[in-house]
């Protein structure tokens, strides 16, 4: 049963990354043309950038003890989670602005 669970998931993986990416190197990639290509790679760029900033500005109040004592008894279930919306929500908000951008 762990072995199925595995193979789906990798499954769902290739598909995300080929979609996301535009590429047909991928199983059921979009069959998209150079221009669309290189918005949806800006995009994924500037959200993983977007996601370095977040994580170096945690850092930063790590380092320098600036935490905000009001929700230091607050507790998050799944802090990777936040990072992964974070993630997901600028790299379709980039994608709006590329295509706005790039529009002919």
């Amino acid at each position: 049963m762990n072995f199925f669970i595995s193979l789906a998931i990798v499954l769902v993986f290739i598909i995300i990354i080929g979609y996301f990416t535009g590429s047909k190197e991928f199983i059921l990639g979009p069959n998209n043309d150079e221009r669309k290509k290189l918005i949806k790679q800006k995009s994924i760029v500037q959200s993983w950038a977007t996601i370095f900033l977040f994580l170096l500005t945690n850092f930063l109040f790590d380092l320098f003890n600036l935490h905000d004592e009001r929700l230091s008894d607050t507790t998050f279930v799944f802090p990777e989670l936040f990072y992964l919306i974070i993630l997901l929500v600028s790299y379709f908000i980039f994608l709006v602005i590329n295509n706005k951008k790039m529009s002919a």
